[in-house]
């Protein structure tokens, strides 16, 4: 089975588990269009409901995560400091490279927000 994609390792540890879709909803409290939009890609994946499927799967989240989930569960926040602070640039001069507002640099760097996988994107070409 395929598990290239956070929706298909989602549908092989349910599998694994021999959890229907159904079972997974009520373990996690979620409806089962969610897990079958899940299983699909055909949403953003948030890293709290990665995580409650992954509770309910009885694996550890890092299973599922792909690598954007993985810096957000990491110290992104000093992993964006380090960054800029190598290339020797302001949190303006680095807002202005990303395209983003000086503040929004501070709140990431301080991870009371993180950036979008759009942004983050941008981040891993630096």
């Amino acid at each position: 089975m395929d598990k290239s994609t956070i929706g298909s390792r989602i549908k092989y540890y349910r599998l694994l588990n021999n959890m229907t879709q159904d079972e997974l909803a009520t373990k996690t409290e979620l409806d089962r269009s969610t897990i079958i939009r899940y299983e699909n890609n055909q949403v953003e994946h948030s890293i709290g409901i990665i995580n409650s499927i992954a509770a309910a799967l009885n694996i550890f989240p890092s299973i599922i995560y792909d690598d954007y989930l993985l810096f957000l569960s990491s110290d992104y926040g000093g992993v964006i400091k380090r960054t800029r602070e190598k290339l020797k640039l302001t949190q303006k001069n680095f807002a202005s490279l990303l395209n983003v507002h000086k503040k929004t640099i501070r709140t990431w760097e301080h991870m009371k927000s993180y950036p979008s996988r759009k942004n983050y994107k941008k981040l891993i070409k630096l």
